[in-house]
């Protein structure tokens, strides 16, 4: 099968990311970097990740109760950022809090 020498948007994504957090120096210029991480954080898709819908829900009560709310997918680490999703169960949530002197981009799916 030939190989698709296309850079996977995930890569696209890293890529700025070091680019953007690396050279910042104040919080003024976070902002005005951040939008540069806009476009391809909003385009990335749960298949460019390789995650799917599970293919069954749960039968029984037990059964989900075995799988967490919410799990944590480490894409990847630098000195710069690190990198990854958090999978929620339909109905859970993440309580709203504050990391200081940290900024983020989060995408919906």
């Amino acid at each position: 099968m030939p190989r698709d020498h296309k850079t996977p948007q995930i890569q696209k994504i890293a890529k700025q990311a070091c680019i953007t957090y690396r050279v910042l120096k104040s919080s003024a210029d976070v902002a005005d970097s951040q939008s540069e991480l806009i476009s391809p954080v909003t385009t990335v898709r749960p298949a460019d990740l390789k995650i799917a819908p599970r293919k069954s829900k749960p039968s029984s009560g037990a059964a989900r109760l075995q799988s967490p709310p919410v799990t944590y997918m480490y894409i990847c680490e630098t000195e710069v950022f690190s990198m990854g999703v958090f999978l929620l169960r339909p109905g859970a949530s993440i309580p709203l809090h504050d990391h200081p002197d940290m900024n983020g981009n989060l995408r919906s799916c």
